[in-house]
C-alpha cells in the first residue's frame, strides 16, 4: 500500500494538554468515519484508514450517532415484510 504524507497546521493553543500522536489518532477516526458517513469509504476501508478493526470502528460510529446499517426505504419495506413473515 503506498502512502503519502499530509501535513496540517493546528495553533499550539490547540495542543495544550494533548499529545500530538493522540490528535492524530483521533482526526484519522474523524476522518474516517466522516468518509464513511458520505459513502467516500466503505465500511472496511474507513476501519483500515481510522487503524482500527470493523468492530471497534461500529462502535465509535455508533457512540458518535452515524448510522452503521443503511438501508434504503425499499429495502427497509423489504425487510420489515421479510420480519412480519417469520412470525
Amino acid at each position: 500500500m503506498k502512502f503519502e504524507m499530509v501535513g496540517v497546521k493546528i495553533p499550539k493553543w490547540l495542543l495544550v494538554g494533548i499529545e500530538k500522536e493522540e490528535l492524530v489518532e483521533d482526526m484519522k477516526l474523524f476522518t474516517a468515519m466522516k468518509f464513511y458517513e458520505t459513502n467516500v469509504l466503505s465500511l472496511g476501508k474507513a476501519a483500515e484508514f481510522a487503524g482500527e478493526n470493523k468492530d471497534e470502528f461500529m462502535e465509535a460510529l455508533s457512540e458518535h450517532g452515524i448510522d452503521v446499517v443503511r438501508y434504503s426505504k425499499k429495502e427497509l419495506d423489504e425487510e420489515i415484510e421479510f420480519l412480519k413473515g417469520l412470525k
